[in-house]
């Protein structure tokens, strides 16, 4: 006779809700789970990345000094995605281990630390970035395309709570099994910023601001889908409660012995393009600049699927703890 703990009873109860689907497909055979869960993953991934790529193509008819002025830009916002996708992924793989072991109220836990850490770190990446941003691209050798690079990277870093909301809602729904739903929200956002990006450039007159306000309004739009689902609808199998909320160091240490590895990797892609654009201005010119960053904006399409596993851990840890093999 199979004896049941009272985890096991709890975790069963909410499986039977509709709103564990993730987690049946979690719970059923790993290597169908692998391919529902990867192929949703690599096309949001991809999808994500469309963002810069659309950004260029549109921004292309303003000439050379407005390209420039985004690859300047480029590698700070390449540090936002490595902050909030290092998150995402340290806080999913923790979530992904509490789902693993059958402990709910751990992975609700989890969930929550990553949305304070989350808004933790939007205020220390927004707050410095914007104030000093007219230095910063002055430092990094943007001369002539300063001022454009300013006007665009002031409304990233402004409304960088929106990129940094939307990659770790992802993570948390990916590591409970919700692959699909994730990959809608990121599809609208990039179907969506295609159609507004030449409205707000050319049709408002906005320029290369105008750029930067259709980017994060295509993804507010993402973002505020994963919004509702995970704190109003609440149709996901996490769900939170900030009430009387607590750092406990055994959570964030289990978020950070993954995010800081995966943050550091994609923040040392950041460093070399920041290196790269200056040799490049210093044995060319702003228009070098032009030319690399448009062709890097590419290479990351095929590049940013790579560095996330986090959907396979759920149900790899499931599978280990109940003895079974992949």
């Amino acid at each position: 006779m199979e004896l049941k703990t009272a985890a096991d009873s709890n975790f069963s109860e909410s499986e039977e809700s509709p709103e564990t689907k993730g987690i049946r497909i979690l719970e059923g055979d790993p290597k169908k789970a692998i391919i529902k869960l990867a192929v949703p993953m690599i096309v949001a991934m991809s999808v994500q990345t469309l963002y810069q790529l659309i950004d260029t193509f549109w921004v292309s008819g303003l000439g050379a000094d407005a390209l420039a002025a985004m690859g300047f830009v480029f590698p700070f916002y390449f540090i936002s995605m490595a902050l909030s996708n290092g998150l995402g992924i340290g806080g999913g793989a923790a979530i992904s281990r509490k789902i693993g072991a059958r402990d709910k109220a751990g992975a609700d836990n989890v969930a929550v630390h990553t949305i304070i850490i989350m808004m933790l770190l939007v205020l220390i990446f927004t707050i410095p970035f914007y104030v000093f941003a007219p230095h910063i691209f002055s430092l990094v050798g943007a001369g002539k395309t300063t001022d454009l690079a300013v006007a665009y990277a002031r409304v990233i870093f402004l409304g960088s709570i929106v990129i940094f909301f939307t990659n770790v809602a992802n993570s948390i729904l990916r590591s409970e099994g919700d692959s699909k739903r994730a990959m809608y929200a990121m599809v609208l956002g990039a179907a969506l910023n295609i159609v507004i990006d030449p409205i707000f450039i050319y049709t408002f007159k906005m320029g290369i601001a105008g750029a930067a306000w259709a980017t994060l309004l295509s993804l507010a739009v993402s973002s505020a889908m994963m919004l509702n689902w995970l704190f109003f609808k609440k149709d996901t199998f996490v769900s939170f409660d900030f009430k009387d909320f607590s750092f406990e160091k055994s959570i964030i240490n289990d978020i950070f012995r993954i995010s800081v590895p995966a943050s550091a990797q994609q923040l040392s892609m950041s460093l070399s393009m920041l290196v790269l654009n200056l040799i490049i201005v210093n044995v060319s010119s702003t228009d070098g600049v032009a030319v690399y960053s448009t062709g890097w904006r590419v290479a990351t399409i095929a590049i940013a699927p790579l560095g996330r596993d986090s959907n396979c851990s759920s149900f790899c840890f499931r599978s280990r703890l109940r003895g079974e093999r992949l």
